[in-house]
């Protein structure tokens, strides 16, 4: 994932949440450390979690903490420049999950493999 490009904004009790932009965030905030994969995975969701990570990620960058990602706001500036960091790290990433892992499957890790 190189970046993420919000079609909504992702607030909490947002009616017009899109799911594929939460889906995004998620992968996003697992990419750059800051959303943990649940056991059940990475869905479209919007949760707690994805929340709090939202208002971490927003503290440890000194923007606003409200849990919100607006299109072209200042937290997915943010994170988009947090992913290209990312990018050159030598850790490969599942294609599925966005979680580490050793590259050995192809681009998917274990627990994504083993459920294809």
């Amino acid at each position: 994932m190189k970046s993420i490009s919000l079609s909504n904004s992702i607030r909490r009790g947002s009616a017009s949440i899109d799911l594929n932009d939460v889906l995004d965030m998620k992968k996003a905030l697992n990419i750059v450390r800051y959303y943990d994969t649940p056991e059940y995975g990475i869905t479209e969701f919007p949760d707690e979690r994805m929340f709090s990570a939202i208002e971490k990620f927003q503290k440890d960058r000194k923007i606003k903490v409200d849990g919100i990602v607006n299109p072209k706001g200042e937290t997915e500036k943010a994170i988009n420049e947090e992913l290209k960091v990312s990018a050159r790290s030598p850790i490969v990433r599942c294609t599925v999950c966005g979680g580490p892992h050793g590259g050995s499957k192809g681009d998917l890790c274990p627990q994504c493999d083993s459920k294809m």
